[in-house]
């Protein structure tokens, strides 16, 4: 019997590039998100410079992102089978409103066509730890298309995302939050703990005084032996979190640079984790 191949579809904000999943049977492609800073668009494109994205950050007043289009999905639909997409969370972004609308023409295009789409209600390490957990679905043999679906859809509802920022200063430039709550946070050593809702919004979870006791408290959420860390550009504290966690116990760790879409609204040294 032939061994099914597969074509996983993600967006950038779930910060893998195509060489995080080398299965012979996966067939891992990435749709950019474009990121606005004042009047300069730039694309979410693997291998962008997330360094120069930082400094631009810094000098933009106004910043946000825009979504891929439907084309952009459709272009890696059309010529292959047994499709999944893995969307960042519909509650943050229009990027799974256009991966429907793809999925939708697609469909009526091809009606035989596998297709699967997800919604992670997540962001950053969140997704790409739905990325991990579905390359390794998809290397169970015995799993047919429908129980993979069935299965990653068991582990995105399971997933949790907890993060650590250091500058919130992007996210009131994009809106996420107002500019007296920004500043206010800006110049206090409180650090905050938040994480998803598990309905695919932000929400706190908790808050310490100092980045060492953040860092020590976010690995005090982690009741899994799977986690994913990504952050940007923080290498020190992503390896001290790292440290802790396999003091714990907890060995299968994965940690990854930020793309550019995550450090659009992480920011500098921000680490994000999920489990």
């Amino acid at each position: 019997m032939s061994k099914t191949n597969y074509t996983i579809i993600a967006d950038s904000c779930g910060d893998l590039s195509s060489h995080h999943l080398t299965n012979k049977r996966i067939n891992f492609v990435t749709v950019p998100i474009t990121l606005t800073m004042d009047e300069e668009n730039i694309l979410d494109a693997e291998g962008l410079d997330t360094k120069t994205v930082v400094q631009k950050m810094r000098a933009a007043k106004k910043l946000y992102s825009a979504c891929p289009s439907p084309e952009d999905f459709m272009q890696h639909m059309r010529e292959n089978d047994n499709i999944i997409i893995v969307t960042l969370s519909s509650k943050l972004s229009g990027t799974h409103g256009s991966a429907q609308i793809a999925c939708e023409q697609i469909k009526a295009e091809y009606p035989d066509k596998k297709i699967f789409l997800l919604d992670t209600l997540s962001a950053s390490a969140g997704v790409a730890h739905i990325l991990f957990r579905l390359a390794e679905l998809i290397e169970d043999e015995s799993l047919c298309f429908d129980a993979i679906a069935g299965k990653i859809s068991e582990i995105r509802d399971k997933t949790r995302v907890r993060f650590l920022l250091q500058d919130f200063s992007n996210l009131v430039k994009t809106g996420r939050i107002k500019k007296m709550v920004g500043a206010i946070l800006g110049i206090t050593p409180v650090k905050l703990i938040c994480g998803d809702d598990g309905q695919g919004e932000i929400k706190k979870f908790g808050a310490a005084l100092g980045t060492k006791k953040g860092i020590q408290k976010l690995a005090g959420t982690v009741d899994t032996d799977t986690v994913t860390i990504t952050h940007c550009h923080n290498e020190t504290e992503a390896t001290l979190l790292r440290t802790i966690l396999e003091k714990a116990g907890i060995t299968k760790i994965k940690t990854i640079l930020m793309r550019g879409c995550a450090t659009f609204y992480a920011n500098d040294k921000g680490i994000v984790i999920a489990y």
